[in-house]
């Protein structure tokens, strides 16, 4: 007799299915994509900035085929004013799974959230501005708030912005979490989708490359 919960199951592990977009993901294939990361990571021949370039910046996103890759740039695009091609996909759901320290090799899965870079020059300066201008008006911080000022300049010396440690009562912060609030969970599949802002290219593959070279320095990918 079948065991249709057991069939059920590994076919539920396999893909993923958003009944919005019939986006499917084929997960069988990330061990698959770890191991050809880390080939080329062990490749010494290739530098880092080719891997961001082309494995960060130009190849398509796990989580999307081209179309829908382009609408969601564009939609962030249209929002902001900028071109569609300033608007990249990051993470795991860019490569199947992340390099980031804290979740390395960790595969895209049903948790996994959709994130978003934003690489303006004109943006991020009109963040700034305004983040100098909350600062002079600012008499005390809470200690949350001083903690994550202080990751906020962390980040923001290496050239990029995480909106997420922007002050609570800080108004840019309540439209910017909106936006991408309303476009979460809809079209784009059953997901967050959030964002972070780049000066210019030069900080993000900067940004990026660092992290390659401090994978690459700690032996974590045999």
């Amino acid at each position: 007799m079948f065991d249709f919960n057991s069939i059920f199951g590994f076919f539920k592990k396999k893909d993923l299915a958003t009944p919005q977009n019939n986006i499917k993901l084929d997960l069988s294939t990330i061990p698959g994509r770890i191991i050809e990361f880390k080939s080329i990571l062990n490749d010494r021949n290739i530098t880092e900035l080719d891997i961001v370039q082309k494995h960060i910046i130009h190849r398509s996103p796990f989580i999307f085929h081209e179309d829908l890759y382009y609408s969601l740039k564009k939609r962030i695009a249209d929002k902001y004013g900028i071109h569609y091609n300033n608007v990249k996909m990051i993470g795991s759901a860019k490569l199947g799974f992340s390099i980031a320290p804290n979740k390395l090799w960790k595969e895209f899965d049903d948790s996994s959230d959709i994130d978003m870079a934003i690489i303006s020059e004109d943006i991020f300066e009109t963040f700034w501005k305004q983040m100098h201008e909350y600062n002079l008006n600012i008499s005390a911080r809470s200690e949350i708030e001083e903690r994550n000022f202080s990751k906020f300049k962390n980040y923001f010396f290496r050239g990029w912005i995480r909106p997420d440690l922007l002050p609570f009562d800080f108004l840019e912060k309540s439209d910017w979490f909106d936006f991408f609030r309303s476009i979460s969970y809809k079209e784009f599949g059953q997901r967050k989708i959030t964002g972070a802002i780049y000066k210019d290219f030069y900080f993000f593959e900067s940004y990026h490359t660092s992290n390659l070279k401090t994978l690459r320095a700690g032996g974590n990918i045999l």
